[in-house]
């Protein structure tokens, strides 16, 4: 049976890390198919749009998700693992979680900031409220 796992990047240490994490299950797994995301949020705050063309916001956007991507797709090309690369727009957990499900994924691997549970729920980070808005098992790797 094929394993699909989503693996979001964010280009941060924690990313890395959980990148690391998916390369170490792909060694014990048969048959696992990746997929890299990185999620930008909405620019349509009114100071952006004054500020930027539609355009150029669009080219931003693909550079800094190239730029997050890239760090995961290395480690995980080192690994010998291939990857499918998506790129979206909007609130960064639910469209984790959204995509976890289209995708058929039976996994979310993630890093986290390393903040103490009692303050990821009090920053109401990503990993806590993809944990609350998925029924897809989430692996967090600190």
């Amino acid at each position: 049976m094929r394993h699909k796992i989503l693996l979001p990047v964010d280009g941060s240490e924690g990313s890395a890390r959980a990148a690391r994490h998916v390369a170490g299950i792909a060694a014990m797994a048969k048959d696992l198919e990746v997929h890299l995301v990185n999620v930008q949020p909405l620019g349509d705050d009114w100071m952006v749009r004054r500020t930027i063309k539609p355009e150029e916001l669009v080219k931003m956007e693909r550079e800094w998700s190239e730029s997050a991507l890239a760090p995961a797709r290395t480690i995980l090309k080192a690994a010998r693992i291939a990857c499918v690369d998506h790129v979206a727009q909007g609130e960064i957990a639910p469209t984790i979680a959204r995509l976890a499900e289209e995708l058929g994924c039976n996994q979310i691997v993630m890093g986290t900031r390393g903040h103490s549970a009692l303050g990821d729920l009090l920053l109401g980070s990503v990993a806590v409220k993809v944990l609350h808005l998925t029924k897809i098992p989430v692996t967090l790797v600190k």
